[in-house]
């Protein structure tokens, strides 16, 4: 439409110089306003949608306490009241090479009121143990005993869900009894 209005005023005002002026302006203004919506990323009239069909998705692969955790809910959901408020499970768990020490160390910053941040900074990053961790954060502590009852609530946390969830896969579904 602007094109046609160009292409009018152009028969118009030809042969005249100061004319051509303008309209040179006219017509650089109006190649101007039909390319803003490809410009500003709009889509212009007749573009056909996005096919969200076609959109990859991108996998992530879990680590197997990342999975473990996945499998078993009622440990995640233990786990998750004694993280802090608003962390992602399955990112927390991120880096842990085995599942008995990633919630060992979500009982040891509990327990002793460490962030878990830095406690698993500490053990994934710097490759400490349990007990070099938190004696690395407070070396006053009583750091193995305190990383030995962590390790213990663990492994009961870990037992106690386990036998739960084997308990409900045993369960009748027909309760009519």
């Amino acid at each position: 439409m602007a094109l046609a209005v160009v292409f009018r005023l152009a028969f118009i005002l030809e042969g005249v110089p100061m004319q051509r002026s303008l309209l040179a302006f006219a017509i650089a203004a109006a190649i101007l306003l039909t390319t803003v919506p490809v410009i500003a990323g709009q889509r212009a009239r007749g573009a056909t949608k996005p096919n969200p069909a076609r959109q990859s998705t991108v996998r992530v692969a879990l680590s197997p306490v990342q999975q473990a955790l996945y499998r078993n809910t009622v440990l995640a959901d233990t786990v998750r009241v004694r993280l802090p408020l608003g962390t992602d499970m399955l990112t927390a768990a991120a880096g842990f090479r085995r599942l008995e020490l990633f919630v060992a160390t979500v009982h040891a910053s509990n327990n002793l009121v460490i962030p878990f941040v830095e406690l698993k900074r500490r053990i994934v990053n710097d490759g400490m143990t349990l007990g070099q961790a938190i004696q690395d954060i407070r070396p006053k502590s009583r750091y193995w005993s305190e990383a030995r009852r962590a390790e213990d609530d663990a492994a009961a946390m870990i037992r106690t869900s386990e036998a739960v969830v084997l308990a409900s896969e045993r369960r009748p579904l027909d309760s009519s009894r």
